[in-house]
């Protein structure tokens, strides 16, 4: 399309007379901007990704935190703890232990 388009503007002569050239134009440009809008679209998709990822992340942490913090009141037998770690249990590994949470910090 764009070497068509270049010799129709450059070289008129040696374009077919029966297409109709102001309405291949009129797609063209439309194409472009639709193309342009598309990219930016794109662009604009993927730094709201990155931005729920890290969000994503920030949250993890803070639920890393939670059930630490849980099993460990739940292993002093403090009320309710102990089914709230039963429910939590199944989305976390068991590479948590029994400690409490790092006053303040992002880590168990």
């Amino acid at each position: 399309m764009n070497k068509v388009w270049d010799y129709r503007r450059t070289s008129p002569e040696l374009s077919v007379q029966d297409e109709d050239w102001v309405e291949f134009e009129n797609d063209y440009n439309s194409r472009l901007f639709l193309e342009g809008a598309f990219n930016r679209l794109e662009a604009l998709q993927e730094k709201m990704r990155d931005a729920k990822i890290l969000h994503d992340y920030d949250n993890y942490q803070s639920a890393l935190n939670d059930y630490a913090f849980t099993t460990y009141k739940a292993g002093s037998n403090s009320a309710g703890f102990q089914t709230k770690m039963n429910e939590l249990k199944q989305f976390f590994g068991k590479r948590i232990k029994n400690t409490p949470p790092v006053e303040g910090g992002d880590s168990i």
